[in-house]
């Protein structure tokens, strides 16, 4: 047995394999760079149990060909891809934590020379402290202060937003239903956001497309960064009449979709033309709007 694990192209087809585990979090951190991940309910638990179970394995798997120089090298650009993970998902810890610890012990436990690791650890203290604040400041100064709320019939009812819809989850129902959301060509869905912030709030209705979502076993990537602002004037509190309408140009003949909204029973019907949305906006996750 110790003449196998000995063996120098046996160690080496596990540095290999071992690899797969860097390829993950590869995958991930363009995945959640993308999209937005979000756990299906009572589905964190296993796989955090999964997750912690497949990165102690590969943690083995690096730790036995720590010498080879496949392992070296990973273990350096593992530490960047963690960080951009850390990034992407801040407060996500059950997807953090895992790759952090593995990251950490492999560099330190690598056969990497001294030096190499003296410089890149400074270099990888820097980028996480100076990153991480960056993170933070740019979220404070461009983010703001506000917070918004998927106004649908899953709301926390315990929470202050149900509360104030709380009489009008009927209609809410209704309005937020996909046969309602989701355009006739099924290309776009609109749906309302209660916002709560310094002062006295709104609800804004938004346009998405429509089946972009990929959903996965434990969780599901939503499509982020491209939207369009149909209004922000509605009042917190009552919930906006919303449709999609065909309408046609009545110089070129040509037809469009369009949302026919109102946000007050007291207020005329208001159209928005839906034709393209902007273009996808990659940094987000920095609350850059």
């Amino acid at each position: 047995m110790k003449a196998i694990l000995d063996n120098i192209w046996v160690k080496r087809c596990v540095a290999v394999f071992g690899c797969a585990y860097f390829a993950v979090l590869c995958l991930l951190t363009v995945a959640t760079f993308l999209y937005k991940l979000e756990f299906v309910e009572g589905m964190q638990a296993p796989f955090f149990l999964l997750f912690g179970i497949a990165s102690v394995f590969f943690l083995v798997l690096m730790l036995y060909t720590r010498e080879l120089l496949i392992t070296k090298i990973v273990s350096i650009l593992m530490m960047l891809v963690t960080f951009c993970l850390i990034i992407l998902n801040m407060f996500q810890w059950v997807l953090i934590i895992p790759p952090f610890i593995v990251s950490l012990v492999i560099f330190f436990a690598a056969g990497t020379r001294a030096n190499v690791k003296v410089i890149m650890g400074t270099i990888y203290l820097l980028v996480y402290v100076l990153g991480i604040v960056a993170y933070f400041v740019l979220n404070m100064l461009l983010g703001g202060s506000a917070v918004e709320t998927r106004l649908n019939i899953d709301l926390d009812q315990s929470g202050e937003v149900y509360q104030l819809y709380s009489g009008q989850m009927r209609k809410l129902s209704e309005v937020t239903d996909r046969v309602n959301t989701i355009s006739p060509d099924g290309e776009y869905e609109f749906y309302f956001v209660d916002v709560q912030d310094s002062d006295k709030g709104c609800v804004k209705i938004y346009v998405v497309p429509a089946n972009d979502d990929i959903e996965l076993k434990f969780f599901t990537l939503k499509q982020q960064g491209i939207k369009k602002t149909v209004t922000k004037n509605g009042t917190r509190g009552i919930v906006p009449s919303a449709g999609w309408i065909v309408e046609q140009d009545e110089v070129t003949g040509e037809t469009y979709l369009a949302i026919l909204y109102q946000l007050t029973d007291e207020e005329l019907p208001k159209t928005v033309k839906v034709r393209n949305l902007p273009k996808k906006n990659y940094f987000g996750f920095l609350g850059i709007q």
